[in-house]
């Protein structure tokens, strides 16, 4: 691009468009560790304020929308629309969810699916992929920081072990919880649950 040896305008844009998905990438990765870090020295803080769920969630599914293509992923979104704001910091929902996608992203088989809907006074966001599962003697490991499944196909996928540890602890400091449902062969279902009435 920088040399101009590129002179259609569709092989430019998808140069670029790979340029910005990749430099997104590393800016989640870098604010996880910074997050992590602040979190360790207890300076870890969040700006609670009513906001629409929904719209958390279609601006985390925008932003990482170019990687799914470029790895010729799909990303079905079903987001109710009758959901009351919550008291959140968006902020950091959205980084969690973008966690669980990326994460998902990594283990699928090319399709992915994110709802939010309403259960038992909790709003619920699940993120489901369809990719070869959790052993269940590791699902009580995986929101331990730095954890890894042990298999020789994590071994290829990069990754530092901090992303869903980072989901935890944003959704704890939301006074709810993070769990995955999830057989060998069958994929995960990851379900950040967050109470509508409390107030964190």
């Amino acid at each position: 691009l920088k040399l101009g040896r590129l002179s259609e305008r569709t092989t430019q844009a998808e140069y670029v468009d790979t340029i910005i998905s990749e430099s997104e990438r590393l800016m989640r990765l870098l604010n996880n560790v910074l997050d992590v870090a602040r979190i360790e020295r207890g300076r870890k803080s969040y700006r609670f304020r009513p906001s629409a769920l929904g719209d958390v969630i279609r601006s985390a599914a925008k932003s990482i929308a170019q990687q799914f293509v470029q790895r010729g992923f799909r990303l079905s979104v079903n987001v109710i629309d009758d959901m009351p704001p919550v008291r959140v910091d968006a902020d950091a929902i959205e980084q969690a969810v973008l966690n669980l996608l990326s994460n998902a992203m990594k283990y699928s088989r090319e399709s992915i699916d994110i709802r939010l809907f309403k259960r038992d006074g909790n709003a619920v966001i699940d993120v489901s992929d369809h990719g070869e599962g959790i052993e269940p003697a590791a699902q009580k490991h995986i929101f331990d920081k730095f954890y890894r499944v042990p298999s020789p196909e994590n071994e290829r996928i990069p990754g530092t072990g901090l992303g869903l540890a980072l989901v935890s602890h944003i959704i704890a400091a939301h006074d709810g919880h993070v769990t995955v449902d999830s057989l060998p062969g069958e994929g995960c279902t990851f379900s950040i649950v967050l109470p509508l009435e409390s107030q964190p």
